[in-house]
């Protein structure tokens, strides 16, 4: 399974483990490499959530505050699509 997270970011399922993973460019060609493992989805959607909030270029609180749940929004927006899926499969 692979869920985008952005043009930049994904998560990706394999035998053992979630991958977050990062594009990079390698010889002129896209090229997704792993940035961390998590042992279930929610720990890499977690892990996901917490790096694109902690990069945020929030100067003020209020910034802050209104970027951490558009945030929070859009990634338990990706849960529970990922669950409505799961359930009906």
């Amino acid at each position: 399974m692979i869920i985008p997270l952005s043009d930049e970011y994904r998560i990706r399922g394999t035998k053992h483990c979630w991958q977050l993973e990062k594009v990079v460019k390698r010889k002129g060609q896209r090229e997704w490499q792993p940035r961390s493992y998590h042992s279930t989805f929610g720990d890499a959607v977690g892990a996901a959530c917490r790096r694109e909030i902690r990069l945020h270029p929030a100067r003020t609180l209020t910034d802050a505050l209104q970027a951490v749940d558009k945030i929070v929004t859009r990634y338990n927006k990706l849960l529970d699509d990922a669950l409505e899926s799961r359930r009906a499969a």
